[in-house]
């Protein structure tokens, strides 16, 4: 673990940074286990720009040994050099690398609980679901084959006591098993971390009592849950469950905000729908779809809709009031939260990039970076390097990513702005929300003063084709003509100063569609099954093999049932 501090401006992004970030993107899913050049580049960027405003500790994932599709290097904010509190969030008598150690498992694809943004000294985090047996047993089986040594305690699974026969498909497993290492961890770091320790020998009382032990030192009190199904089952399996199904109701302690959102799938009708989220629908009658909204009413209410009709709205609604329902409760709530999905990275980072962004506009976060340097910190850090697949989003044209970025000029007006509440620590922040920023660092960029409703804008790319853009959003669209050579040597010209939520939202968007489209051709796909988005030099490109990952699984889960005493 290394703490850190940084204050000098040490990297500047540009419009060329950010097309090689997506290029990368387009190309391969972040690896920890991959290091080369790019990859040690964009996370040394990140670092950087996140030390601009914070101070911070870096838990080590060099090989991926915590969670194979998180950062190499973990970064946990502890200070806002913008406040005047220089107490540490997290102190340093507490191991934080080992509670995500313990608790790793307890997450699916160990996508543990990990703080992205530090707001008025509270957390929001981001995770998966909870695990059900049929993830657990095939993650410890992985566990024991590729342990690379380096984790703090041995989070291997053994069963000494279970007879096999006795396991069936229940969300919470058999009943006497054993972490070997855990209980001695956890007894150790008990006295530190002032957390009670579970007794029980149950497998789930064991990963999942490291997960909560992990969510009270973050000072987590709520956890949205955007998950559609209530579990998740593959082959008859039930691999990953949400909180609110823990058959002993371990989560008690926690208020649980079911906000049910539709997976990547549903984002193909986005293209083609010809990027226009109005049309969009979710089908909500299909069999999987059994989560149902559940938020308490004092929180609700606060939400000027009626929410009997949520199940009616189309996804940009459904997005901007589910939105402005989190940001409520960051407002009324003095601890921390946590945001996921199933697997954490689609769904997960569309919610913590436009909370990351509308905090940033505002001035309560970042609040020394450009325009051009939070949409490289987001697309960097919320995205790529916490593992989403960008290349199978393409091939599949689930264009979540370019729906997160569409979302920002709908989220410019008063009821999307986060309102610091009358915690009596909040009154030491610094509100720099009206501070002149560069928004822009790109070549060419032409002033854009008049943003007219109803109206087309269309990029030349070294003159050779055009790319056009419409988008009608609370009567505010985008209207220029802008020759991007991103190659040319004025990209250092000096940036429009921007400082109002609306003119940073809009020009981070339409920053995010000049280089989404320089990289990703506008090709609108047909309603046939056979959508591909990617750049024809990228036209052969494998998705990642979950097939071959979920029968390594179950092939794990079978050789260890086999090796058990009768």
């Amino acid at each position: 673990m290394e703490r850190t501090t940084e204050s000098a401006r040490s990297t500047t992004i540009n419009s060329d940074d950010i097309i090689g970030l997506l290029r990368i993107g387009t190309q391969n899913q972040y690896n920890a286990r991959e290091l080369h050049t790019t990859n040690a580049t964009i996370e040394l960027n990140v670092t950087s720009l996140f030390g601009q405003d914070y101070d911070y500790q870096l838990i080590s994932n060099t090989n991926g040994e915590l969670s194979l599709y998180y950062p190499r290097r973990i970064l946990l904010p502890t200070i806002d050099k913008w406040s005047n509190i220089s107490t540490p969030k997290i102190q340093s008598t507490i191991d934080i690398r080992d509670l995500f150690v313990r608790s790793r498992i307890a997450r699916c694809r160990s996508r543990f609980v990990a703080p992205v943004i530090l707001l008025d000294g509270k957390y929001i985090c981001r995770s998966s679901t909870v695990a059900s047996w049929g993830e657990v047993y095939s993650r410890s089986g992985v566990d024991r084959l590729l342990d690379t040594g380096n984790r703090t305690t041995n989070p291997s699974i053994i069963d000494s006591t279970t007879n096999p026969t006795a396991v069936t498909n229940d969300l919470d497993g058999p009943p006497t098993i054993a972490i070997v290492g855990a209980a001695a961890a956890a007894a150790s770091s008990a006295s530190s971390s002032n957390v009670e320790v579970p007794q029980q020998q149950n497998i789930f009382d064991k990963l999942r009592g490291a997960d909560i032990d992990l969510l009270k030192i973050l000072d987590v009190s709520s956890i949205v849950n955007l998950m559609v199904e209530k579990r998740k089952t593959m082959f008859g399996v039930n691999v990953t469950s949400s909180e609110n199904s823990d058959k002993e109701n371990r989560y008690r302690d926690f208020q649980l905000l079911i906000l049910p959102y539709p997976g990547c799938e549903h984002f193909r009708e986005f293209s083609i729908q010809s990027y226009n989220g109005d049309l969009m629908f979710y089908d909500w009658s299909l069999p999987i779809n059994d989560a149902l909204f559940q938020v308490p009413e004092h929180l609700s209410s606060r939400v000027p809709t009626d929410w009997s009709f949520w199940k009616s709205w189309n996804s940009i609604d459904l997005t901007k009031n589910y939105f402005q329902l989190i940001l409520r409760h960051l407002e009324t709530d003095e601890h921390g939260l946590l945001i996921h999905c199933i697997s954490g990275w689609d769904r997960t980072p569309l919610f913590i990039c436009l909370l990351r962004l509308s905090l940033w506009a505002d001035g309560w976060i970042h609040q020394s970076l450009t325009g051009t340097e939070i949409l490289y910190l987001t697309l960097a850090y919320d995205w790529y390097l916490f593992g989403h697949c960008l290349p199978e989003r393409l091939l599949r044209g689930e264009e979540i990513l370019y729906f997160a970025f569409m979302m920002l000029p709908y989220l410019i007006s008063n009821e999307f702005v986060y309102k610091q509440s009358n915690n009596p620590s909040n009154s030491q922040l610094t509100n720099v929300s009206n501070r002149t920023e560069n928004i822009y660092s790109i070549s060419g960029l032409n002033d854009f003063e008049n943003l007219n409703s109803n109206s087309s804008s269309s990029v030349n790319t070294n003159g050779s084709s055009t790319i056009n853009f419409h988008r009608d959003s609370d009567e505010v669209s985008f209207n220029q003509n802008i020759d991007l050579n991103i190659s040319e040597t004025n990209k250092d010209i000096d940036s429009i100063p921007l400082t109002t939520r609306k003119e940073k939202l809009l020009g981070v968007s339409h920053l995010f569609q000049l280089c989404y489209r320089t990289v990703i051709p506008n090709r609108p796909p047909t309603t046939t099954s056979s959508t591909n988005l990617l750049p024809d030099s990228l036209s052969a490109f494998n998705p990642r093999p979950i097939g071959r990952e979920i029968a390594r699984s179950i092939n794990n889960f079978i050789g260890q049932w086999r090796t058990q005493p009768r």
